[in-house]
């Protein structure tokens, strides 16, 4: 039997633009994570910035240790790597969590509650768990190579503690094409046609008897992504770190579970998971949406009935007493219809919800800020209708504390769905202002709908659009 589950994640692709923000988000934990402020100070870190900034660092890592790289906007400059496991597995090393109120909506724990660690003080923090991540600290340094890490740090603000690491990833030999020389030993050009057409003149490449391209091996020190993985295993390579590091971990005294031995799976970013969570939220709120819109328009069905015939009750004008059992039951019908009928005003836009909903799910990236600011006005019109039913409710003495319990309950509902966008709406404006970087937000919505309609119609960010995220989690 398991603690848990083994988690082990690497991102290669981080380039030039990515730093500062990767940076921003380590140093001052600001990104897309749920973020604790009061757990914040629990944080620990390894290995801390010298300079100003994470480019900084880099570039005065690259310079002091003579490493030789191609300074272009694509070249992969750095990768970052994540350990953990889940919250049962630190509960099983003597940490305390919550409920946080939230739930999964996607992967093995979908449905259950998202739970929180709960850190008061540093005795809060158990030492097997200050063992665990210096044990993950002691693999990585023999993994990747102790002078290559250029920050690492273990955040418990964050609703599972793990340890973020980033590091240059450097290698000793590089493989590098030969080209045709003269007997001056001066490199050959030969005219070539790419496949528009266009003739260049380019270094004639050294080709073996089977037509194949000569290799040399150069020693140095190189930053070479490619290459370093490829030193690992290649294609293989997440694989065998994942089968290194369980075995490691186990001869430390952790019980956690590989997974299928075999599987190469991509890694997931943090910004894949938010997505996906967010879509099956979406999905899931349509579901609930479309149900009670049917259970609506049988209720409307049923109040027009009652309606039709609510001249023979008048509640108002008779004692309850003096009702026949027929006639509490249509009372109680009565009273149903006006909850209904709440129901009906209250939800009377739900249809243009479902639209913001499908157009939110469309965009991956969530966006579209235009659809938000129409719900503003949805709420003043339901919050209106429901005062008016308030009033026509009060005049049945005694169901006035039902009613009105109710109506509690729905305006819960609204507020709840309501907040939840209103969140959406301010991570998307701090995630525009982190990548226009901007000190402080914009005071007119206007700016931020401009950028989303820019995005959205193709004339920003075209050479941004394959990103990855900075943050890396469970």
């Amino acid at each position: 039997m398991y603690d848990g589950k083994q988690v082990v994640r690497v991102v290669t692709q981080y380039k030039k633009a990515d730093l500062y923000n990767i940076g921003v988000e380590m140093k001052d934990r600001k990104g897309t994570g749920n973020y604790d402020i009061e757990r914040r100070e629990f944080n620990y870190e390894y290995v801390s910035l010298t300079q100003n900034n994470l480019y900084q660092e880099v570039k005065k890592k690259l310079k002091d240790r003579k490493i030789e790289y191609l300074d272009r906007p694509n070249n992969n400059l750095l990768n970052g790597v994540t350990f953990t496991s889940g919250p049962e597995f630190f509960q099983s090393l003597g940490m305390k969590f919550k409920d946080s109120g939230r739930t999964y909506h996607t992967g093995d724990k979908k449905g259950q509650a998202v739970m929180i660690p709960v850190i008061k003080s540093k005795e809060d923090i158990p030492n097997a768990v200050t063992y665990f991540f210096d044990s993950c600290m002691e693999f990585l340094k023999d993994y990747v190579g102790e002078e290559n890490i250029l920050l690492s740090q273990i955040h418990y603000d964050e609703d599972t503690p793990h340890l973020q690491a980033y590091f240059v990833p450097v290698v000793n030999k590089v493989k590098r094409k030969c080209f045709v020389r003269d007997k001056n030993g001066n490199v050959v050009k030969e005219k070539t046609t790419n496949k528009k057409g266009m003739t260049t003149i380019t270094p004639k490449l050294l080709r073996d008897d089977k037509g194949k391209i000569v290799y040399e091996e150069v020693e140095g020190t190189f930053l070479n992504c490619d290459q370093f993985w490829k030193d690992r295993g290649g294609k293989l390579s997440f694989h065998k770190m994942q089968n290194a590091f369980n075995e490691f971990i186990t001869e430390k005294g952790f019980n956690l579970y590989r997974g299928n031995i075999g599987s190469n799976k991509e890694n997931q970013t943090k910004l894949d998971y938010d997505i996906a969570e967010k879509k099956a939220e979406l999905e899931e709120l349509n579901k609930e949406k479309e149900n009670t819109l049917k259970i609506i328009e049988n209720s409307k069905n049923g109040l027009k009935n009652i309606e039709n015939n609510d001249s023979n009750l008048n509640p108002v004008k008779r004692k309850f007493g003096g009702y026949k059992n027929e006639d509490v039951l249509r009372f109680i019908k009565y009273t149903r219809g006006l909850e209904h009928k709440i129901i009906i005003l209250s939800t009377d836009n739900s249809n243009k919800d479902i639209e913001i909903n499908k157009l939110t799910e469309e965009n991956k990236t969530f966006k579209n800020n235009k659809e938000l600011l129409k719900r503003n006005e949805i709420i003043k019109e339901q919050k209106s209708t429901i005062q008016d039913q308030k009033e026509e409710i009060s005049k049945l003495s005694g169901l006035v504390d039902v009613l009105n319990n109710n109506i509690a309950s729905l305006k819960d509902k609204l507020e709840t769905e309501v907040n939840k966008w209103k969140n959406l709406f301010q991570k998307m404006c701090k995630a525009i202002d982190k990548v226009l970087k901007r000190d402080k937000p914009k005071e007119r919505l206007e700016d931020y709908e401009d950028i989303a309609d820019a995005i959205n119609h193709g004339y920003y960010g075209k050479n941004n659009k394959n990103k990855d995220d900075f943050e890396i989690e469970r």
